[in-house]
């Protein structure tokens, strides 16, 4: 850094060196400048404000670079007795956070100055800003944790300050300046009032005097003896936004507690890089002012996308902004506290149990009808979910959740068969596989057909046209699925009217039964609904013929006579060897896929009831062993 020096010449602190060593026989130079006018060597600007001005300076007596605050040219009487205000006050606050004044005096033209440490940093506003904007070197350097330990610094500062009897009344993040090697300072105490100002104002030196002990000297209220400032009708002495609701109104005081619901909308703006008002204009944000009690950082971050703000620190924004100062927080210390119990992990477990115990009931109270929707479902859920955030232990809400998870209502059946459609089409088409398969195979018993001689083609026809049509059938549903898998009707009466035709090979108490069966299984093991057409189609295709048999309707497939069964053929004749290889040949393919399938089944169900208790075992680890009878 680089400041003009006032002869016109360039003075870098890098030419300083870390010392400014003195020169061989110049022992006393630093005390031949000390009460020289050339003494500062003037720099550049560092800020302007409306009372006066910040220049940077380096001091040829000790070397070092200084910062020196002077009165603007024709400042009024007011400002003038404001400017030796602050200057006699910060003098007096001794502490780390408090930038030391150097000294005070009057310049060559007679203007008053306060000369004082050179604080290099930036912002807190500054810093807000740029995490807002998502600027990565600086949410790398600041996280939430880091800002809350320089608030925390901060109001332990202002807490300071108020047993020296000083309340600040300007905090805001723009008055607060970071240092790069973590340095945390309180700036401005340009508006600082004195809480011993209501009484005899006496001289400070006489004040000092009269306390030796220097330790509990550093523990008096401070008082002025400079003329008390005057302030003008209709001025605002604050910031709006920060400055507390009952200096607002008329007759008030400022108190210790203005400078906590400073402190508490400066965590809020820490928690959610916004501003806890948020009007435009001046007359905006004094009118928010005036509204807002104790607003909730955690609902604007929430709004927002992020859930980082916990509850302490939400409950500790809430308690230090409200309006009333009666039930506002009171104290600056109370307010470091807080933060520091949080910081070292010191949660408040009460009130943790409290907040946790409000979101069960309220979870409770979502799904206390047993038709209530998915929306209550939901956000009974997520009630019971952030009450086991605040409360890991709390055995009701862990209860409910098994509750909620393992007792789905009505539409969450009917969105749970939609999202396990996939899986039904899945075993659909194992289905349709395994029915084409067996269709297909009767493809084989042509020749056993042919050998044992056929008596009537139409029937041998019919048949094979049935079979053909169920399988060319089958092959399109495999390909195209019903869309709600329903039971396609064409292909149902397709496949028992091929069933019908088999029968005039042995009647409808031989073979078929088996074949029926096998079919009904695969329907009903791949259809939700449809299951009493399927059963009533299946049943009838064996008990109708049988009826008119019985009734004399059609020619019975059965002769008794002597004890014996006699098998009536309709289709074909009934050689020996060739109808037993028939015999067992249908019987062994149909019992096969038959079989197969079931198999299938069984492993799915298998797998499913394994996922089904594993689930069930998670979930009964989060109910404690006391509780576990109470879930169904």
């Amino acid at each position: 850094m680089t400041d003009r020096g006032s002869d016109g010449g360039a003075v870098t602190l890098e030419q300083l060196g870390p010392l400014d060593e003195l020169r061989d026989g110049a022992e006393l130079a630093p005390f031949e400048t000390a009460g020289d006018d050339a003494r500062y060597l003037e720099g550049r600007m560092l800020g302007a404000g409306g009372m006066g001005e910040v220049r940077s300076f380096v001091d040829r007596a000790t070397g070092r670079s200084i910062a020196m605050k002077t009165v603007r040219k024709g400042a009024d009487a007011l400002a003038l007795r404001r400017f030796a205000r602050e200057a006699r006050i910060q003098s007096q606050l001794e502490h780390p956070s408090i930038v030391p004044v150097y000294d005070v005096g009057l310049d060559g033209t007679g203007a008053p100055y306060i000369t004082m440490k050179h604080v290099r940093g930036q912002s807190l506003a500054s810093v807000i800003t740029k995490l807002r904007a998502g600027d990565d070197a600086t949410v790398r350097r600041f996280s939430q944790r880091k800002l809350l330990t320089v608030l925390s610094s901060v109001a332990m500062t202002v807490e300071y300050a108020h047993r020296r009897g000083v309340i600040h009344r300007d905090l805001k993040p723009d008055n607060i300046m970071l240092g790069p090697f973590d340095e945390v300072y309180v700036l401005d105490w340009g508006l600082a009032a004195i809480v011993a100002e209501a009484e005899p104002v006496v001289r400070i030196s006489a004040q000092i005097a009269a306390v030796p002990d220097p330790d509990e000297r550093a523990s008096q209220p401070l008082v002025d003896s400079s003329p008390r400032p005057e302030t003008a009708t209709g001025s605002l002495l604050g910031t709006p936004g920060y400055l507390a609701p009952e200096l607002l109104e008329g007759g008030r005081v400022a108190t210790p507690s203005s400078d906590v619901y400073a402190l508490g909308a400066i965590l809020y703006e820490v928690l959610v890089w916004e501003p806890m008002n948020r009007g435009e204009s001046v007359a905006q944000k004094l009118g928010q002012a005036l509204d807002l009690d104790g607003p909730s950082p955690r609902e604007r971050a929430v709004a927002a996308g992020r859930e980082d703000v916990a509850p302490e620190l939400d409950a500790l924004a809430q308690l230090a902004t409200r309006r009333d100062p009666a039930m506002r927080l009171d104290t600056a210390a109370g307010f470091q506290r807080a933060i520091e119990r949080y910081l070292d992990g010191d949660r408040d477990t009460a009130q943790r149990r409290e907040l946790a115990a409000r979101s069960v009931d309220a979870a409770a109270a979502a799904v206390a009808s047993p038709d209530a929707t998915l929306a209550q479902r939901s956000a009974a859920l997520h009630e019971v979910t952030k009450a086991l955030g605040l409360d890991p232990t709390n055995a009701q809400a862990r209860t409910l959740l098994v509750r909620l998870m393992t007792q789905p209502p009505r539409e969450a059946m009917r969105i749970a068969e939609e999202v396990g459609r996939e899986a039904r089409v899945r075993n659909f088409r194992f289905a349709a596989r395994s029915f084409m398969f067996a269709q297909a195979s009767y493809v084989l018993y042509l020749p056993l057909l042919l050998a044992m001689g056929i008596r009537n083609w139409w029937m041998m026809l019919f048949g094979t046209v049935m079979i053909v049509g169920v399988l060319l059938m089958t092959i399109y549903y495999h390909r195209r699925p019903p869309r709600d898998l329903d039971v396609p009707i064409p292909h149902l009466v397709t496949s028992l009217f091929a069933l019908l035709s088999g029968e005039v090979l042995f009647g409808p108490l031989v073979l078929v039964p088996t074949i029926v069966v096998a079919t009904g299984v695969g329907y009903l093991a791949s259809f939700q609904r449809g299951r009493v057409p399927i059963i009533v189609g299946c049943l009838a295709v064996i008990f109708v013929p049988v009826a008119l048999q019985l009734a004399g309707v059609i020619p019975a497939s059965y002769e008794f006579a002597d004890g014996r069964i006699s098998i009536v053929p309709m289709m074909t004749e009934l050689p020996a060897l060739p109808t037993m290889i028939l015999l067992v040949a249908s019987h062994a393919i149909t019992l096969t896929v038959a079989l197969l399938f079931v198999a299938r089944l069984r492993r799915s169900y298998v797998e499913a009831e394994s996922a089904l208790r594993l689930q069930a075992w998670h979930l009964g680890q989060l109910v404690p062993e006391e509780a576990r009878p109470a879930v169904p």
